[in-house]
C-alpha cells in the first residue's frame, strides 16, 4: 500500500481539477444518483470562510466581504460584512453582539424562501445548533446543488428549530465529533446529569456555576433547568440574548442579574471567560461541552467536572445526516475531517476532507 496525498485546484469559475481523484464518482453511489458528465460542479473553497468562485458567493466569512450568508451568530461565523444573508433570528442576536449598525446591513431570510444572487438559488433550513441557525443550500440554473451546513445537530433541541434536511448534489459538512468514539448519552441521561449536579452541590452548600457560552449553549442549560425550579442567576450577555430567544418564540425561565457577592443558594449560568471573576468561595464548576465524553476533559478545563451537552451532531447523527442528503460527492471541513471522510469511503461515499488532508491508500 501507498499512500497518495490529494491535491486539488481550481479553475476561475469554480470547477474542480484534482490531481489523483476523479472528481466524477467512477462507481455509482450507493443511493443510485450520478452526476451527468459535462455540468458544472459546484465548487467551495475555504479561505477564512467558504468561498464559491461560480457566483462569487462567500458564506460565514470570518473577514468583512461585500455580501455574504451568515449561518448564525457564534463569532467565529460573523464578520461586520457591508451586506450578509441571514435569518430573522440570526440578525437579532448578531444586534445584541455586534451591535445595531452591523444588523442594519443583513437581509432577512425566512426558512425556505428563495433569494436569488447573481445565477444562485439560496435557500435556508433549519439547522438545529442555535437559534435562527442555518444550512445554506445553493443552486446553479443547470440545477447542480450544494449544501452547507454550517454548525448543526441532529437531536431535537429545546432552544433552537429542529433541523430540516434538504438533498444536494454535493455536501460541505461540519465534522466536529467525526470519530466512532464520539457518542453522546441520551438527552434524558444529560438532564439528569445536570439536574445532579446542582442538586449535589447546593447540598453541600456550594454554588453551582454553569460554564456554557452565551449564545445557545446557555439557553439549552437553562430549559434542561427549568422544570426543577431552581432560583437561577445569569450572566448578562446571556440574559440579553434570553430577551432574543423570547421574542422568536421560545420562552425563557426567569433568571437573576448575576451578582457574585450574592450567589448562595442558586444555580449559576455564565459564560467561561467570565470565570476569572469569580470570588473565593464554596462553589462548584461544571464545564457544558461535547467533549465532556473525555473523562480528561475536566483537567483541560480546570472543572469540578464536564457534562457532555452539545450543540453538535454527535458521530452517528453525522453519518445519519449523510444518509438522508444524499449527495454524489461529501467535503468536511472543522474537526475530524479526515477521519469522518474516510470513514464515508468506506461505506462507498466520495468524502475528502475540505483543506486536502487526506490520504488515499492504493493498492500497487
Amino acid at each position: 500500500m501507498r499512500a497518495m496525498q490529494i491535491q486539488r485546484r481550481y479553475d476561475s469559475v469554480g470547477y474542480m481539477l484534482a490531481v489523483g481523484v476523479s472528481t466524477v464518482p467512477r462507481t455509482t453511489m450507493r443511493w443510485g444518483r450520478t452526476p451527468i458528465c459535462g455540468q458544472p460542479v459546484l465548487t467551495v473553497v475555504e479561505r477564512g470562510g467558504f468561498y464559491l468562485p461560480y457566483g462569487d458567493l462567500w458564506m460565514d466569512a470570518r473577514r468583512a466581504k461585500d455580501f455574504a450568508v451568515v449561518s448564525h451568530a457564534h463569532s467565529d461565523h460573523t464578520a461586520r460584512h457591508r451586506s450578509f444573508l441571514a435569518t430573522p433570528a440570526t440578525i437579532d442576536c448578531m444586534r445584541v453582539r455586534m451591535g445595531a449598525a452591523v444588523a442594519s446591513r443583513g437581509i432577512a431570510l425566512h426558512y425556505g424562501e428563495v433569494y436569488q444572487h447573481g445565477p444562485l438559488r439560496i435557500q435556508l433550513f433549519p439547522a438545529g445548533h442555535v437559534l435562527g441557525s442555518a444550512m445554506v443550500r445553493v443552486e446553479a440554473p443547470n440545477g447542480a446543488s450544494l449544501l452547507y451546513t454550517g454548525d448543526f445537530k441532529m437531536r431535537a433541541s429545546l432552544s433552537a428549530e429542529q433541523i430540516e434536511i434538504p438533498q444536494a448534489d454535493t455536501l460541505v459538512m461540519e465534522s466536529t465529533f467525526g470519530r466512532p468514539e464520539c457518542v453522546f448519552p441520551s438527552t434524558a441521561e444529560l438532564q439528569a446529569q445536570l439536574s445532579d449536579f446542582c442538586h449535589t452541590a447546593l447540598r453541600a452548600n456550594e454554588v453551582p456555576v454553569l460554564l456554557a457560552y452565551s449564545l445557545g449553549k446557555a439557553q439549552e442549560v437553562l430549559k434542561h433547568l427549568q422544570p426543577h425550579n431552581f432560583p437561577l442567576m445569569a450572566h448578562q450577555t446571556i440574559r440579553a440574548l434570553n430577551v432574543v430567544y423570547q421574542q422568536h418564540g421560545c420562552p425563557m425561565p426567569d433568571t437573576r442579574p448575576l451578582d457574585f457577592l450574592n450567589m448562595a443558594g442558586t444555580v449559576v449560568v455564565m459564560p467561561p471567560a467570565v470565570r476569572k471573576q469569580l470570588p473565593q468561595g464554596p462553589h462548584r464548576l461544571a464545564m457544558i461541552s461535547g467533549w465532556g465524553l473525555d473523562a480528561r476533559s475536566r483537567f483541560r478545563y480546570q472543572t469540578d467536572t464536564v457534562l457532555p451537552l452539545s450543540d453538535h451532531a454527535d458521530y452517528p447523527d453525522l453519518l445519519n445526516f449523510v444518509d438522508q442528503v444524499k449527495p454524489n460527492l461529501v467535503y468536511t471541513v472543522h474537526g475530524a475531517t479526515a477521519q469522518l471522510a474516510a470513514a464515508l469511503r468506506r461505506y462507498g461515499i466520495e468524502a475528502w476532507s475540505l483543506n486536502g488532508a487526506d490520504q488515499l491508500e492504493l493498492d500497487v
